[in-house]
């Protein structure tokens, strides 16, 4: 590698022979082989064997850093024992450990190290750790991100070869509690057999449908996913289905047990218990609140699965927390759905604006909010406009990625007061350029349920304190 000045993993060279190196760089444009678009390493053998002259013969390799030994350095404020290691422990290890979704573990000097390149690279771009809404526009509990410090700590510490600094300081890694984090649950869904996901191709959204037996109204207050195979589950969302939608849906189009749809459930759901995501520890709602479950009613598993390479099974568990009294909880909880089915996004434009405004009929208590599009988002934004015309950003993603969605709960929740408007502004890269384009070539997108379609949608948790009957949504 340092003979070849590889700094990257994946790269390729090609020869002929043991003649020069004919092309260098990336195997092709995409992380995910069948949304590549151009397909450098392929193009490089077929012009070889044709004896023609290859048209691309060096591309820029995207992957991880490829971190050889470093040399000796001397002693530097900026080591594991005395910043990175609490800096690791306090935003990374709970994924980057043993048995978790990360791909290594970042747990104790000697893993730090090996991977201090890429962890400096990451985080330096800011695609880790995986918090999408920007710094200073809300206040989010559990928000996972690096100060300005603390990155340049990070690069600090690679660029002068990981020292350890003191070892008998260096801060020990936390333990993280065995089973459920909550203790035992009052009632545990999950599939009736472990579900079968293949080997290759993009990642897919596995609908499972669950039935609680329970004979009176329950309000939960607490949820913890627990994946069945934590190397290919990505992200859990649970969904509440009052009337039973998703049997018809499971009996149209089910496999194993499952149905397939891209991101939602296929349905307008009554209602969600929340999901679970990388690095998300389950949290009790308020005493006083909680989502309701009926009597019948369904509640859907979307599970959404990264590929690992090879056949893998999955038997996602789901712990629910009942209040121990009903009569107590008075703020019922309920899921807003802002959307805005009318874009149009048209092909070849690299920055297309839609803005959505909604009226606030009746005080609500804001409880939390989550971002959705699919592989043409680029960022997206809400605004709180007061009667008085005042105007409050609640949260904004300048970054977006299909891939890391989260529901991000208010530390405290938030009076809208009737007469208020939420302004909604979603932007989209519909270009050629874009790598996560779904259509070569680009073509009109409309809001719809598939990948290749689009959503511009803002998922709120809500109460209504003056709604008589827990039903409906802001919508109504």
């Amino acid at each position: 590698a340092k003979k070849n000045r590889v700094t990257v993993v994946p790269y390729v060279m090609v020869h002929l022979n043991e003649g020069p190196v004919l092309y260098r760089g990336a195997i092709d444009d995409n992380k995910v082989s069948s949304l590549a678009k151009k397909h450098y390493l392929a193009d490089a053998l077929d012009a070889v064997f044709a004896g023609r002259p290859i048209k691309v013969p060096s591309t820029e390799a995207i992957g991880c850093v490829l971190s050889p030994d470093p040399e000796p350095q001397p002693m530097l404020k900026a080591t594991y024992a005395d910043s990175v290691g609490k800096i690791l422990n306090d935003h990374c290890v709970q994924c980057h450990r043993p048995g978790e979704v990360a791909p290594f573990s970042l747990i104790g000097y000697d893993q730090a190290k090996n991977w201090s390149k890429t962890i400096a690279n990451v985080t330096e771009a800011r695609k880790m750790p995986p918090w999408k809404a920007i710094a200073g526009i809300g206040e989010f509990r559990h928000e996972n991100r690096l100060t300005d410090e603390e990155v340049e700590t990070l690069k600090t510490w690679a660029d002068k070869g990981a020292p350890r600094g003191d070892k008998k300081t260096e801060p020990k890694a936390p333990v993280f509690k065995a089973g459920w984090a909550l203790g035992e649950p009052d009632m545990i869904l999950q599939p009736s057999k472990p579900f079968k996901v293949s080997a290759d191709g993009t990642d897919e959204y596995w609908h499972f449908v669950l039935k609680p037996q329970i004979k009176e109204p329950v309000y939960v207050q607490a949820t913890d996913v627990r994946p069945g195979n934590k190397r290919i589950v990505h992200h859990v969302i649970l969904w509440i289905d009052e009337k039973k939608q998703a049997d018809k849906i499971l009996e149209e189009k089910g496999v194993n047990g499952a149905y397939l749809s891209t991101g939602w459930p296929g349905f307008m759901p009554d209602n969600s218990l929340g999901g679970w995501a990388p690095g998300m520890m389950p949290e009790r709602t308020t005493p006083d609140s909680g989502f309701l479950i009926k009597p019948g009613s369904n509640v859907v598993l979307e599970v959404h699965y990264h590929k690992s390479g090879k056949e893998e099974t999955d038997q996602t568990k789901v712990g629910l927390y009942f209040a121990k009294d009903s009569r107590k909880v008075t703020k019922p909880l309920e899921i807003a759905w802002l959307a805005n089915p009318m874009i149009r996004i048209k092909p070849g434009l690299k920055a297309q604006r839609f803005t959505q405004t909604i009226p606030i009929p009746v005080d609500v208590e804001l409880y939390s909010l989550m971002p959705h599009m699919h592989m043409l988002g680029r960022a997206m934004s809400a605004t709180l406009i007061h009667p008085d015309g005042r105007q409050e950003p609640l949260i904004q993603v300048d970054d977006w990625d299909f891939n890391w969605q989260f529901t991000y709960a208010l530390k405290t929740p938030k009076i809208l007061k009737r007469g208020s408007k939420v302004r909604i502004e979603a932007e989209y890269d519909n270009s050629a350029d874009n790598p996560n384009n779904p259509n070569n070539p680009p073509k009109l997108v409309r809001w719809g349920e598939q990948t290749t379609d689009e959503m511009m949608l803002l998922v709120a948790a809500i109460h209504v304190p003056n709604r008589k009957n827990f039903a409906g949504t802001i919508g109504d």
